[in-house]
Order: structure tokens, then sequence, then C-alpha cells
């Protein structure tokens, strides 16, 4: 009995030391969020090899151009793509080779394309004089394939692919001829503070739809009309990471008036569900009285959540880090 458990306890120590080997051989890391096709290439076109489940968490070793399709390595070792919108991640996505490693050939549109205005400098990972690489001539046509910033910014920055490598100049050397730059991937999101304006963003749009959607209803209701019970609304969910809201004081006041408008909104919706699953429970007034309240105090909150938006951006610090020329 004592060898047997003497076996398994070092087949447990190798397993964990092969997965720590393969985990050290992956700077990325992602995480499906829902059911999620693996497909050939990125793109919708391609052949769907499988279906992976919610919570899967896989190295990612490549990207498409604009960052929507991510190339990872599946626990059987398939390789294929999964759409960036299923997945949260790990590590500086966008260091990962554009178009992925050894992939099924394709065609693609650039995500946009520039021309150096002058003489550029290029850097390796930021723009910092102790990154410089070297000089793009002037006149250089070169694909955009990510981004720190935007017109926000007074100036920001672009990674390029330049001689069969990525690297970062500045927008103020170059000068767009197509394509759509904010397409791109926007590093904020390696920065707390930039990625809870993206966050906080994204998170007031979720509520805002979900909020327009109940907030119909009930007012159809309180004027008499029918109402279908499918679908209902979905309830939000706050993404916003504690950790950063937690670090960065300012964001504090507009995260209170979002979880008021979630709260409230959620509340009403909530109600709708419950009278719409009891099939003995008749509507009345009061149900409708006590919903267009929650749904007027999240109406305030969100209002006063959007409202902080742009002064938060405003005073995002990576606007100052990164607008002195280099």
């Amino acid at each position: 009995m004592k060898r047997w458990l003497l076996v398994m306890l070092i087949l447990v120590g190798l397993m964990a030391g092969t997965r720590a080997q393969d985990s050290d051989q992956y700077d990325v890391w992602v995480t499906t969020q829902d059911f999620s096709s693996l497909r050939r290439g990125p793109g919708t076109g391609f052949d769907r090899i499988m279906v992976v489940d919610p919570s899967v968490t896989l190295p990612a070793i490549g990207r498409s151009s604009d960052t929507r399709w991510i190339q990872v390595i599946n626990d059987d070792g398939t390789v294929g793509w999964i759409a960036s919108i299923l997945l949260v991640w790990s590590g500086e996505v966008v260091n990962l080779p554009v178009d992925g490693v050894n992939p099924e050939p394709f065609v693609r549109r650039a995500g946009a394309i520039g021309v150096t205005s002058r003489e550029t400098p290029y850097y390796l990972d930021e723009i910092a004089p102790e990154k410089l690489v070297g000089m793009i001539p002037e006149g250089t046509t070169v694909e955009l394939v990510g981004r720190l910033g935007d017109a926000s910014f007074g100036f920001w920055q672009f990674q390029i692919k330049y001689q069969g490598g990525l690297y970062w100049i500045g927008s103020w050397n170059i000068r767009i001829e197509g394509g759509n730059y904010l397409r791109l991937l926007d590093t904020q999101y390696l920065y707390p503070y930039g990625r809870l304006i993206q966050q906080y963003e994204e998170n007031i749009a979720l509520a805002l739809g979900s909020y327009d959607q109940i907030r119909s209803i009930w007012q159809r209701l309180d004027n008499g009309d029918s109402v279908r019970c499918d679908p209902i609304p979905q309830t939000i969910n706050r993404t916003l990471t504690e950790g950063d809201v937690a670090r960065e004081d300012s964001f504090l006041p507009a995260v209170i008036a979002l979880d008021d408008a979630i709260r409230n909104t959620n509340q009403a919706i909530n109600s709708f569900s419950a009278i719409c699953a009891d099939t003995n429970r008749f509507l009345v007034q009061a149900d409708i009285d006590e919903a267009l309240v929650l749904l007027d105090e999240a109406e305030r909150s969100l209002l006063l959540a959007a409202s902080l938006l742009n002064p938060l951006r405003i005073r995002n610090p990576l606007i100052n880090a990164i607008s002195g020329r280099q």
C-alpha cells in the first residue's frame, strides 16, 4: 500500500513539473468565457475544429492584426484560432506574432496602413531612449498593428510591423493612408488606469442596453399594453477589476454611481422575471410603480456615471506619459 502511495505521489510530482515547464514556455495565456469555436484560421469562414468548453486556460501563440482572433494551443496539442471576444487573457497579447505561428494560408486586409512623414525613430517594446532600435526612412509604408492611446491624447503611439519585427513609433511621425486605427488593439489595458477606463466605458454601455430594454417593458405595461415574457433582458454583471479600482481612488465615485445604476436596473429586470415565472400571480399597478421608481433611480445614476467618464479619461496619467515627443 505504501509503495503504491509513493508511486502515485511521484507521478503527481512529475505531472506538476511538466505543467510548470509548459507554463514557463509561454508568456500569454487565455481563458475561455463561454463555449468557443476553435477554428483553422482567424475568421468564421474557416472550418471549426472543435468547441472548447468555458473556463479552459490555454497558451496563446499568435494574433490577427486587429487582435479579433487569438491563436492558441488546445490541451490535445491542436493549434487553432478563437475569437478574442470570448477570451480573457494574462500577459502582453500585443507582443504575440501577428498572423500567428505557421498559420494556414489566408488573405487578410490590414487593419491600418501608414507612411512615415519624416525619418522616424522606432523602438522595441515602448518609446523610451534606451529602447531605440534605429531610424525608418521617410516615405516608408508600414502596417499598424497596435496602439497606445488615441487622438484624445493629443499624441499617441503605434505598434508597427517593420522588417519582420514588431516595434513602436510616435503618431506624430506617421500619416495614416488606409484603414481605421481605432480597430487596433489599444494597449492601455496593460495599465491599471487605462484598463479601468476601457472596462468602465464597456460597463456603462452594457448597463444602458439592459436599462433601455427593461424601461421599455415597464413603460408599455404602465400604458396598458401586453408584453411577452420572452426574451427577458439580461441582468448586468459589473466587470471592473476590484484590484484596479482599489488602486485608483479617483474612480470610486464613478464606480459607486455605476453600481447603483446596475443594482436598480437588475432589480427591475428580476421583478419582471419573477412575475413572468409565477403563473398564479397577477400584475398590479403597484408592481409597475415600484419598477418605474427603480428605473428612475437607475437613470439618474447612469447619467452621473456617464458624465464622469470624460473627466476620468482626461486625467489619465498616460496622456502626459506618452505625449512627450521622442
